[in-house]
């Protein structure tokens, strides 16, 4: 007969084990489908592509409508770069921001536990106005 511990860890590692084949089976199902969604709609823009630039070859004829492609694609690309670099500045903006105000909580929980080894009182006032500005601040917009 089994010990309480035993049973307890053999129903541990049998739920562990379960759930991890779980997440495996899942991300294996996620991938496959993800990779037949993507083969699916890169075929699809080809063919957009294609097709777009054969209607444009009636019309324009066959070298104005593909440089006329080249360059509306070239100008999506250059539209996405900017859009990229303008994201990637305003996140290096915000992390240094974080930087600056990590620092300063730094600064004065230093002060405040020097202050606390000195005088008491004021360690409990100084704890208790840092307990109100590092108070984690609600996500959600009451607008």
């Amino acid at each position: 007969m089994l010990s309480l511990g035993a049973i307890l860890v053999q129903n541990l590692v049998t739920r562990v084990t379960d759930r991890v084949e779980e997440t495996v089976d899942s991300a294996r199902r996620n991938a496959i489908g993800g990779l037949i969604a993507g083969v699916l709609l890169v075929t699809a823009y080809v063919l957009a592509v294609v097709g777009g630039a054969v209607l444009l070859a009636e019309r324009y004829g066959t070298a104005p409508a593909l440089f006329g492609l080249a360059g509306g694609f070239l100008l999506l690309a250059i539209i996405v770069l900017v859009v990229v670099a303008a994201r990637n500045r305003r996140e290096r903006e915000l992390r240094r921001i974080r930087r600056q105000q990590l620092a300063a909580r730094r600064d004065l929980m230093a002060a405040a536990a020097s202050v606390a080894t000195q005088k008491p009182f004021a360690a409990t006032a100084v704890a208790l106005a840092l307990g109100f500005l590092l108070a984690p601040k609600s996500r959600r917009d009451d607008d």
